[in-house]
């Protein structure tokens, strides 16, 4: 079984990124889907003071101007691929199309993507499109979240990760 957190959108806000980490538990791997570059700084010095550090994947956001980070990553997790992008170069706030188009072009069985704030999960064309929400600086009610992708015997699960209080 292979588990990899997913993590977009924190914006700075360390406190809550910290606390959905701690929520996750055991992971194999964490994909941080940018905003802001900076907070994937934090959290690979986060990840590192673990026993088994886990591996961290990052992409960067349209905030993270100044970054090195690729705007987009093909990796291979659990025998899956799968495609990691913020999503703002694929217009997502319109819709998951463009998105699933280019990761199934890629060879890709998973998509995740920020951008947007929030959660969203879908199975679209074969590929399994999975947005987190915003794991930091929640306004408007929301709650800062990060999702959990379980991957065991060829089948994936994701689950939602709330920030604890």
């Amino acid at each position: 079984m292979t588990r990899i957190g997913v993590l977009s959108d924190s914006h700075g806000d360390w406190r809550n990124l910290e606390r959905l980490i701690s929520q996750m538990g055991h992971v194999d791997a964490v994909c941080f889907l940018g905003d802001i570059d900076r907070d994937a700084d934090h959290l690979q010095e986060l990840l590192g003071t673990a026993p088994d550090p886990p591996a961290l994947f990052a992409v960067c956001g349209n905030n993270d101007l100044a970054s090195l980070r690729p705007y987009d990553l093909l990796t291979e997790l659990g025998g899956k691929r799968i495609f990691m992008t913020h999503g703002h170069r694929y217009r997502v706030r319109q819709g998951t199309d463009e998105l699933v188009r280019k990761a199934k072009s890629l060879g890709a069985e998973v998509a995740l993507y920020g951008h947007t704030h929030e959660a969203y999960c879908s199975y679209d064309s074969g590929i399994l499109a999975v947005n987190p929400g915003a794991a930091g600086n929640p306004w408007g009610g929301r709650i800062a979240r990060g999702a959990m992708l379980t991957i065991a015997d060829g089948r994936m699960r994701v689950s939602d990760v709330v920030a604890g209080w």
